[in-house]
């Protein structure tokens, strides 16, 4: 969370412990302490948002993530991401690499030279892979390879719940 929190609440229990005391007021300190504490938290989430986002996970937010030779995992997660993949060094990336994307909106952008057997999972959404076709439920293996290396460079397995990914070169 923001500092927004802190401030809101601070302040706002501050203010009700003066005038209690100032004006004698015969109320619940606890309970009204509570309800002060969720209004906060309801209003620094609206003013300043509550989302997360680091070098391989997005949470509540949206953004680029960068790829990483060290990271092998993606996370989405109620929020909105693109990885783009088309500057990757394939001889340092991992060989397998996972995105999970749940309640959220993913786009992968691979490597115009690259040849990636996609291992696509879909529960209730969309996974649309490079050729166009879409998957909703189930799963599905594919081979994007548009060089016609006949041999995956890395393997990308996808998971999609709740939401959308799309795949393209």
């Amino acid at each position: 969370m923001r500092s927004f929190f802190w401030g809101i609440f601070l302040v706002s229990s501050g203010l009700f412990l003066i005038l209690k005391h100032f004006f004698h007021w015969n109320v619940p300190t606890l309970r009204v302490l509570i309800g002060l504490f969720l209004v906060s938290l309801g209003l620094s989430i609206l003013i300043g948002g509550a989302g997360y986002k680091d070098s391989s996970n997005i949470i509540l937010n949206e953004g680029s993530l960068k790829i990483e030779s060290s990271s092998k995992d993606y996370n989405i997660v109620f929020g909105q991401g693109t990885l783009d993949f088309s500057d990757a060094e394939l001889e340092q990336m991992a060989k397998k690499i996972e995105v999970n994307t749940v309640f959220g909106s993913t786009k992968i952008i691979l490597p115009k030279d690259a040849a990636v057997k996609i291992e696509a999972n879909s529960v209730f959404s969309s996974t649309e892979l490079p050729d166009g076709s879409s998957l909703s439920f189930g799963d599905r293996s594919y081979l994007s390879d548009p060089q016609s290396k006949g041999q995956a460079d890395f393997t990308l397995e996808v998971n999609t719940v709740f939401g959308n990914t799309e795949i393209r070169h």
